[in-house]
């Protein structure tokens, strides 16, 4: 276990900085087991609050909060999550143009082993669309940077939501 936790630390390590370098505050989370390192490292470095919710809509509705207080923060949850908080992003997003940050993990994708994730990439995409997300996948943690910054541009517009869709595999590289 520890030999994985090391191979897993550089890329959440560079996830993490960016986070820190484009002035994000609060990180709400709903841990999941794809984006451990990177909850690991924001929980025990101390450079962004970290606030685990018990539920996905929970996330959207404390980011939402801060957001509207101008405290950058971002959602961190696994893609199953948008099916979990649809109400609260449509009626957020839909009727009153309250938008977020999110960093989803993408569970699901060609190869999954477990019967039950292969939905959460299926039902993904449309989700995002539906509720007009403008999105990006991140397939590798170096490219992180700088679609961290084209995200918060665009959320800056508050015209939408904005995702990052991390790779399965982002922190095994």
């Amino acid at each position: 276990m520890h030999n994985s936790y090391m191979k897993n630390l550089k890329p959440a390590v560079q996830i993490h900085n960016s986070l820190v370098k484009a002035n994000v505050q609060y990180a709400v989370c709903l841990p999941d087991s794809l984006s451990q390192p990177l909850i690991t490292q924001i929980h025990n470095r101390n450079q962004i609050q970290y606030i685990q919710a018990t539920h996905e809509s929970d996330c959207v509705g404390i980011s939402t909060g801060l957001n509207l207080t101008n405290t950058l923060s971002v959602v961190l949850m696994e893609n199953s999550g948008l099916r979990n908080a649809c109400e609260t992003i449509a009626r957020f997003h839909l009727s009153h143009a309250l938008y977020n940050i999110y960093i989803i993990s993408s569970r699901g994708e060609f190869g999954e082993r477990n019967w039950w994730g292969q939905a959460h990439a299926t039902t993904m995409k449309p989700m995002l669309d539906l509720l007009r997300f403008r999105y990006a996948f991140v397939n590798y943690s170096e490219d992180f940077d700088e679609l961290l910054a084209r995200a918060i541009r665009d959320f800056e517009a508050r015209q939408s939501s904005t995702a990052l869709i991390l790779n399965p595999d982002i922190f095994k590289k």
